[in-house]
């Protein structure tokens, strides 16, 4: 047999689940057969604490769920006026629903982390797994394309002058929904899901830089980069206003749409005039690409961390070999031995951060997109529903009208 609290492989036939995240190896003690540590791994390297933190963010995530539930309610039941809803806030916040959800569904379900008492569970042998694993990729991928998608529709509009159609339209529904679906099903297809980190299942190691993090850090990138050059665009802008000593800022063109005129006619003052005007108005959307963003690259970064931890490398090899022996010496103790097994884990203050802020994004989303005047307008809606309507006994006949009167497309609706 093996010593406390290490398990026999030879007891565990390869039946199902992810026969590579279980964690064996030969003890170094003549004797023992080849031993594995039991699953799920993460209650023996973190403190007892711990999974209760993880499981606590599933009820923020709960709360990120009404939210992003309230404002597609909103956005669908409303008008425009109390709302100012686009299309681009709706995808975002729909993305945003995708991979909150993921970390929801555990609470729907009794199913356990492990296939048996040292494998655990992948998306052949568990629904679950399968599900959360699909959105939490699927959810990535939808929130870091419509991220892109928002920063470049903004730099076009302060940049270039070019107020996005309906060609960008369509091009923005074809891309922030089949590219996600395309690399969704290369990272299940070629690496796969399984439990790794939590109640939901991650992507796992094999290829995971080619069919997963690298593509969704080089589309986070992209959308760094955008906004930087915005921004700078937006500082060269404001301080050739302030060096620019013309008066052609009063002049009737100041005044006419932002779009009216080219880069080459407005004076450096109109320039900044129009850019205030569209900061003013989208303001919401660029903080929410600035907070999303840092969320997806700060979990991206920590993952690729964890699995830098789960190499077979001589240095991972050797702090496991100190973290064995400690834990052979005091029988089993883990609390005896946390201190070596925090060098060879993600520490624990940076997993639960990530957990939690990606747990936040339905609040942000909440908090940056939606307006007080959506609760003005479900209060009116509602009390619409409850009160007597007055009859209109007035009757104005439609031929009635003047002849020089304007004839909109609506009055006879």
């Amino acid at each position: 047999s093996c010593p406390l609290p290490f398990l026999p492989l030879v007891d565990y036939p390869e039946r199902g689940g992810d026969i590579n995240g279980r964690v064996c190896a030969t003890i170094p003690v003549d004797g023992f057969p080849k031993c594995c540590l039991p699953c799920p791994r993460q209650q023996w390297v973190y403190p007892d604490n711990f999974m209760p933190l993880i499981t606590g963010s599933t009820y923020l995530n709960l709360v990120g769920v009404v939210c992003c539930v309230f404002l597609l309610l909103s956005f669908a039941v409303l008008s425009v006026e109390y709302t100012n809803r686009h299309y681009l806030s709706v995808c975002l916040v729909t993305a945003i629903l995708i991979l909150q959800m993921s970390f929801v569904i555990p609470m729907g379900t009794k199913s356990t982390q492990c296939y048996d008492p040292i494998t655990p569970h992948d998306m052949y042998s568990s629904a679950n797994c399968a599900l959360s694993g699909a959105l939490v990729l699927g959810g990535g991928w939808c929130v870091a394309c419509w991220i892109l998608l928002r920063s470049l529709s903004l730099h076009l509009q302060i940049c270039w002058q070019v107020v996005p159609g309906r060609r960008f339209f369509l091009a923005a529904q074809a891309i922030g929904w089949s590219v996600p679906l395309i690399f969704l099903a290369i990272a299940l297809g070629i690496t796969g899901v399984s439990f790794r980190f939590g109640d939901s299942c991650h992507i796992n190691s094999k290829d995971s830089l080619k069919t997963f993090w690298g593509p969704i850090l080089a589309t986070a990138a992209a959308s760094v980069i955008t906004q930087v050059i915005t921004f700078f665009y937006c500082v060269k802008v404001y301080i050739t206003s302030l060096l620019d000593g013309s008066t052609q800022g009063n002049t009737t063109t100041d005044t006419a749409l932002p779009y009216a005129n080219s880069v080459r006619t407005v004076t450096p003052r109109q320039a900044f005039r129009r850019i205030q005007r569209v900061i003013a108005l989208q303001w919401r959307g660029i903080m929410v690409v600035i907070v999303i963003i840092t969320d997806v690259i700060f979990f991206a970064t920590v993952f690729l961390k964890f699995e830098d931890t789960t190499q077979s490398t001589p240095e991972n090899t050797l702090k496991a070999l100190k973290w064995l022996q400690c834990i052979l010496k005091n029988n089993g103790d883990k609390n005896m031995c946390l201190d070596i097994a925090s060098k060879m884990v993600v520490p624990e203050a940076t997993a639960v951060a990530v957990i939690y802020l990606l747990s936040f994004n339905g609040i942000w989303a909440a908090l940056l997109i939606g307006r007080w005047s959506m609760l003005v307008g479900w209060w009116h809606l509602i009390k619409d529903l409850f009160s007597k309507k007055k009859s209109n006994d007035e009757f104005v006949s439609y031929n009635a009208r003047r002849l020089s009167e304007p004839d909109p497309s609506y009055e006879m609706l």
